[in-house]
């Protein structure tokens, strides 16, 4: 499939929101006075008409037909509508719908909604108008259109029979025309191949039948889908491709698969499996790659110059024979590079955050030891220091007793000295300082008589 919002060669992409919010309103109107209606092979989606997932903000409500805004425009009394919608409401009277301040003229009293108000309505998400036919697809407001009118495999396309006028469903378009009658395989009626489908899933009186093992009800064109849900039907163990042969209802499979001895291998099965779908992905990106350049030398464009930085960028839904194009145009073609990437960008930012976030728990593991260091360095430090402060005042009391003991006169700071020694003779002594004075076999008796006697 052609990456969206890819325009084809030679027709003009449906209008969105923006487009339309910038045309001028009297534009519009001669536009659509003078204009012949253009035969349009598929009809344009109705904005108004669409079934939007979960509930509008009321600031995105159109005052006058209370839905969503479709290219919305403000007046000078700030007020929002539809661009249509204020047309209409203008004809009938030139005022504001909700102040009815007079708006005399439109196009100079009135401008584009901002364009934030614009990207509001188009993030909003709706159901594809081909819901009812059977397209559960919820996509953009801005996509809608683009959806509807090329990729919508349900969307009423023109017949491709040249002589007829009818309509059929996309994917039907390969199967020509289908427009003749056909019998229903359950009821035996008469309808048109074409909607033969529809018939069968909607409107056969046999088309429901009970299931034959759990008593279910279902749609009988559906039996395949009830099959692959039936809690009844008999199914193998996950682990069968290991080993496993033990086969059994499909309610009771969960509780085999738990005590299932096979289970153990189930992690190495599973990456075997992850390890095969790389390498077919990686043959499938060289395929893609082959036909990329089979592809530019046909049409003869000649390829980028970066072609060995893009020959890893793969090309969803390019069609499977080898003898046709993968693009339209080469519009699509280089489109698709872009979106590619793109979402590579956004994965390598992601990667690069994923890279920040590792370097910091390992600066932050690395920093956490030198911290610790120095720590453990200003203890040892302090130590030091209350050591280098002890052994500073142990000298100046040696100090100040050898001053005090010679009674020779000093100088004035001699004297200081010796009062900063007589103040620090009267400290504790330490018992360090006693044992370092008076070594062991010291008597302190001797020394007193030695003193009497002198």
């Amino acid at each position: 499939m052609p990456p969206p919002n890819t325009p084809e060669e030679g027709l003009a992409s449906p209008p969105t929101t923006a487009t339309l919010a910038l045309r001028p309103i009297t534009r519009d109107l001669e536009m659509t006075a003078a204009s012949p209606p253009a035969v349009a092979a598929i009809p344009a989606v109705d904005l108004r008409a669409l079934e939007y997932e979960g509930n509008v903000d009321e600031n995105l409500i159109c005052p006058i037909c209370r839905v969503a805004l479709v290219a919305p425009v403000i007046t000078n009394c700030d007020h929002v509508f539809c661009q249509k919608c204020l047309v209409q409401a203008h004809t009938l009277n030139p005022v504001c719908p909700v102040d009815r301040q007079p708006l005399l003229k439109l196009s100079a009293e009135t401008r584009p909604a901002p364009k934030l108000v614009a990207n509001q309505l188009d993030n909003l998400t709706v159901r594809c108008p081909n819901r009812p036919r059977g397209c559960d697809l919820v996509v953009a407001r801005s996509l809608v259109e683009n959806h509807v009118s090329r990729y919508c495999d349900k969307t009423l396309v023109p017949c491709p029979h040249p002589s007829c006028d009818k309509t059929i469903a996309r994917k039907d378009v390969g199967k020509g025309c289908l427009h003749y009658e056909a019998s229903c395989e359950f009821c035996e009626q008469a309808v048109q191949k074409a909607d033969l489908e529809t018939h069968r899933d909607m409107e056969c009186p046999n088309r429901k039948k009970d299931c034959e093992l759990c008593g279910a009800e279902f749609v009988r064109s559906k039996q395949e889908d009830h099959t692959n849900e039936c809690p009844e039907v008999e199914v193998t163990c996950k682990f069968a491709p290991f080993g496993c042969h033990r086969k059994m209802s499909r309610r009771h499979m969960g509780e085999h698969c738990e005590r299932c001895d096979y289970r153990v291998v189930g992690p190495v099965g599973e990456q075997l499996a992850e390890l095969r779908a790389e390498m077919t992905a990686l043959k499938e990106k060289d395929r893609l790659k082959d036909r990329r350049i089979k592809f530019l030398e046909n049409r003869g464009y000649s390829a980028p110059a970066a072609t060995e930085h893009m020959s890893d960028i793969s090309l969803p839904g390019a069609p499977a024979a080898p003898e046709t194009a993968p693009y339209e145009s080469r519009d699509q073609y280089f489109l698709s590079l872009f979106e590619t990437m793109e979402s590579k960008v956004e994965r390598l930012s992601s990667a690069l955050s994923e890279v920040e976030g590792r370097h910091t728990m390992m600066l932050f593991n690395e920093t956490m030891p030198l911290k610790d260091q120095l720590t453990e360095i200003r203890s040892t430090l302090g130590v030091l220091g209350m050591h280098v402060r002890w052994l500073m005042n142990f000298r100046l009391q040696e100090r100040g007793r050898v001053l005090g003991g010679s009674g020779s006169p000093s100088m004035p700071g001699s004297m200081g000295t010796n009062q900063e020694g007589s103040s620090d003779s009267n400290l504790p002594r330490r018992l360090s300082d006693n044992m370092r004075e008076h070594p062991r076999g010291y008597d302190q008796t001797d020394d007193d008589q030695e003193r009497r006697k002198n």
